[in-house]
């Protein structure tokens, strides 16, 4: 064997099954597997020399990374790269199935700031902003790189700048502005930004024989550019909660991404509804299409589905009426229900980035409201016009039951589900704390915004 893991088969990996032959082994991660020395079902050792390809196809792949760029940092890279932000989707019709050649992705991310209120306690106000209101600091090319300077986030690890530009283009942003406003601004769309590439990136995959997917990475260690959907909760630290503040992306993750049965669709009107889950699926696809400019709503598609039990049971549609949508004037979601009504996903699907979306100023604002029967903390939110990636946050412990989602007028009530038992001392403490820092952000909020005057540094 020749491979650069071949170690692992040869050493570690021999010593680990000679230990313990009740657990499957895997010789490397990405990995091409193994030729000998395993039940090919199971992967549980059979007593034979562990032995690995020389050669040959990758089936346990990792990538892509988006380690973002644009800022000089101890992380990413200086000079600034856009990327294809894959919306919309190009999808491909493919053989799905065990019996066809397949893969697992087992790593792959992007980096994300984090909220506001988790950032905000780690700074100086005259620091708030993503380039701290500072002169950069001069960073060496390397991907670990020594910086020399004074700036303080150029030690937040990773930069957000090409992120943000390629879902909200380039105008109107000044990452050197200090101040509350502008700070919430650019932590809302670099959160909005990296859900939303990781959303076509899964997306993507899941249109494809792909059988196991992992995310690089579910929580942060500290508030930071990281790669989390969500941030770190260490209660003792302000700003931060219990179990750690969802990020949007944590929300698509529960709401569509990976969902058991999740629908979607790419440019052209090519749609696919897939099933994951180990039992076979009966319900109804409705496809729909909800206008900026009157939030009018025209069912597109509204059919019955039976899928057999997955995992990668896979159905594609065509759909021509969905090829027709112009994404800067409508936005498509799909929705998947059980036979019995319950809902099992709802997938907001842009066929255009955020800036180029034809929106109108929404004028979104929420009321906390407290459950007269059952004591429920009630984010009450209200819009004058649809509003895209409508997010809420609270420095109150828990999350909430729904989030960054689509909203039509007038508007809809979100429950919020705090910890139990409360850090805040009581729930009438915790419903306080919900109340008083509650607050809601959209798209239109800020791509509508006027953009902010040069900062000299």
């Amino acid at each position: 064997m020749t491979t650069d893991t071949a170690i692992y088969a040869t050493f570690v990996m021999t010593v680990v099954a000679e230990e313990d032959q009740s657990r499957a082994i895997w010789p490397s991660c990405p990995g091409r597997g193994w030729t000998k020395g395993v039940h090919k079902l199971t992967h549980l050792p059979n007593g034979n020399a562990l032995e690995t390809p020389d050669g040959g196809r990758t089936i346990e792949v990792h990538g892509p990374y988006m380690n973002g760029n644009g800022f000089p940092a101890v992380n990413g890279h200086n000079k600034l790269v856009l990327f294809d932000s894959k919306i919309p989707l190009n999808l491909q019709k493919s053989d799905i199935g065990a019996t066809f050649q397949n893969q697992f992705a087992s790593e792959f991310g992007a980096v994300v700031m984090s909220s506001f209120e988790s950032m905000s306690p780690t700074l100086a106000p005259e620091h708030w902003a993503l380039h701290a209101g500072q002169p950069d600091d001069q960073c060496d090319k390397s991907f670990d790189s020594q910086c020399t300077g004074d700036n303080v986030m150029a030690q937040r690890n990773y930069p957000c700048d090409n992120i943000i530009y390629t879902y909200f283009g380039t105008a109107g942003h000044n990452f050197n502005m200090t101040g509350e406003a502008n700070f919430k601004k650019q932590l809302y769309q670099c959160m909005i930004a990296q859900a939303l590439l990781l959303k076509q990136d899964i997306e993507g995959l899941r249109g494809g024989n792909t059988f196991g997917i992992l995310v690089w990475q579910l929580n942060e260690i500290w508030p930071t550019g990281g790669w989390g959907s969500i941030e770190y909760g260490n209660p003792n630290f302000p700003g931060q909660v219990i179990g750690g503040r969802w990020k949007p992306l944590q929300y698509w993750y529960k709401a569509s991404i990976f969902a058991d049965v999740m629908a979607t669709c790419g440019g052209g009107g090519l749609c696919y509804i897939r099933n994951d889950a180990p039992q076979p699926f009966k319900g109804q696809l409705t496809l729909r299409s909800i206008a900026f400019a009157d939030a009018s709503v025209d069912v597109l598609l509204d059919q019955e589905v039976s899928l057999p039990a997955g995992a990668g049971a896979l159905q594609w549609i065509q759909s021509d009426a969905v090829a027709a949508i112009d994404g800067t004037t409508h936005v498509l979601q799909a929705v998947v229900t059980y036979s019995s009504g319950m809902p099992a996903s709802t997938n907001v699907v842009p066929l255009t980035i955020p800036s180029e979306m034809k929106l109108k100023e929404a004028k979104v604002s929420v009321t906390a409201i407290r459950g007269l029967e059952d004591g429920s903390f009630i984010a009450d939110v209200k819009t004058e016009a649809v509003a895209m990636y409508v997010t809420l946050t609270t420095l109150a412990h828990g999350n909430f039951e729904d989030n960054s989602f689509l909203l039509l007028p007038p508007g809809r009530q979100i429950t919020f589900n705090p910890v139990t038992p409360s850090p805040h001392g009581s729930m009438e403490l915790a419903y306080q704390s919900f109340a008083d820092s509650l607050r809601v952000e959209d798209v239109s909020a800020y791509v509508l915004a006027p953009s902010p005057a040069p900062i000299a540094v």
